[in-house]
């Protein structure tokens, strides 16, 4: 056992001898008082004690540390005393920072132990976890620590004699000050403004807003909302004018008459770019944008009652296709449905591949059979 000692205490001054890095942390040293719990083979009561240490960095996380405690228990028994005082050497890790961090540590050492009428000094182990809690130059230090203490005579019938101590108290930074911040620079100076630069004012013949070198409709009649061309708009750009649409949110893909609002002999509306996920009834995204802006046009346009009616391509079978068909047409209604638009003016339906429009032969014509339509059951 004494030659394990001799080689961990060996293999920890190796450490030493190495240069520290530039970077290291200052040195260190630690006060704490103890609060020690004895092996029963010891026969005392709890004790209490001190510990001091000096520490040196390796680098931000590895320190040695030189130990020196005491602490003093009560036979339970008799008036004896039990008197001990040791000292070694640790190797500690540090997790997180010095201002707030835990670490272990382990090391060897040597203990000398007085209990009146004999005395006695043995080799030990320890090993410990703790926290550091404070500023750069001044921590308050907890840990608690198990030591093993080795070939002691006093115990005989003992191969080893274990004792847990608890220490806390308060590590100060050899040399370290507090970071200072430097008070902010002082504010730019600001030069006078110059005069203001006289900007020629553009000239708006049809007092539309926008200026005649990059109006592209001249002459609008006054009060008629136009976009940054100067042309009347077209919210829905169903090709009717905002000015005479009496339907001006007309859903896209809708044919609509002179007056903005859907046909009456429209019946079937095949909605383009919404489109699923392979072989699934999730919308993609460009499908939901597309649902974005038909969810506004039948919120303005209560009395609309369709059906949705979705289509697969040929692959797959039949009754395949039709649950699938009728999932993606259930997928567009619960999206509308989430957008405003109240469930009872849609129904749902799946054809499955049953009415194509291209050919299932083509990648792009089972493109374009993979769809959803509209069928206008009323406006």
């Amino acid at each position: 056992m004494k030659h394990v000692v001799n080689a961990v205490l060996g293999l920890m001054l190796c450490v030493v001898a190495h240069e520290a890095s530039a970077d290291a942390p200052p040195n260190y040293v630690s006060v704490m008082g103890s609060y020690v719990v004895t092996d029963d083979a010891r026969g005392t009561d709890e004790g209490v004690g001190w510990h001091v240490l000096h520490g040196s960095p390796i680098n931000e996380w590895l320190s040695l540390e030189l130990n020196l405690f005491g602490h003093r228990a009560d036979h339970t028994l008799d008036n004896a005393r039990d008197n001990v005082v040791g000292g070694g050497l640790d190797l500690s890790y540090l997790y997180g920072s010095r201002r707030f961090g835990a670490f272990i540590l382990g090391g060897v050492g040597g203990a000398w132990e007085d209990l009146g009428n004999s005395q006695e000094i043995s080799p030990y182990f320890d090993l410990g976890v703790g926290l550091l809690l404070g500023r750069e130059a001044l921590q308050l230090r907890l840990e608690g620590r198990y030591y093993a203490t080795l070939d002691n005579d006093l115990y005989p019938d003992e191969r080893a004699i274990f004792d847990a101590r608890f220490n806390a108290g308060l590590m100060y930074a050899l040399g370290a000050t507090e970071t200072v911040r430097p008070p902010p620079s002082p504010p730019p100076l600001i030069p006078a403004p110059n005069p203001p630069t006289q900007i020629p004012i553009a000239s708006d013949s049809d007092a539309d807003g926008v200026a005649d070198s990059q109006d592209q409709c001249p002459g609008t009649p006054a009060g008629t909302a136009v976009g940054t061309d100067g042309c009347p708009l077209d919210e829905d750009e169903d090709g009717v004018l905002n000015t005479v649409d009496a339907c001006p949110r007309t859903p896209p893909g809708f044919a609509v008459d002179e007056t903005g609002c859907v046909r009456a002999e429209q019946t079937i509306v095949i909605l383009e770019s919404v489109h699923f996920e392979f072989d699934s009834a999730k919308l993609t995204r460009e499908a939901r944008m597309r649902l974005d802006r038909i969810a506004d046009g039948l919120n303005a346009q209560p009395s609309m009652r369709v059906e949705i009616i979705g289509h697969t391509d040929a692959i797959g079978s039949d009754a395949y296709n039709d649950k699938l068909s009728l999932a993606r047409a259930a997928s567009v209604r619960e999206f509308l449905v989430y957008r405003g638009v109240a469930r009872d003016r849609l129904e749902v339906v799946g054809r499955g591949e049953r009415q194509p429009i291209a050919d299932n032969e083509t990648e792009e014509g089972r493109a374009r059979n993979r769809r959803v339509e509209f069928h206008i059951l009323s406006q």
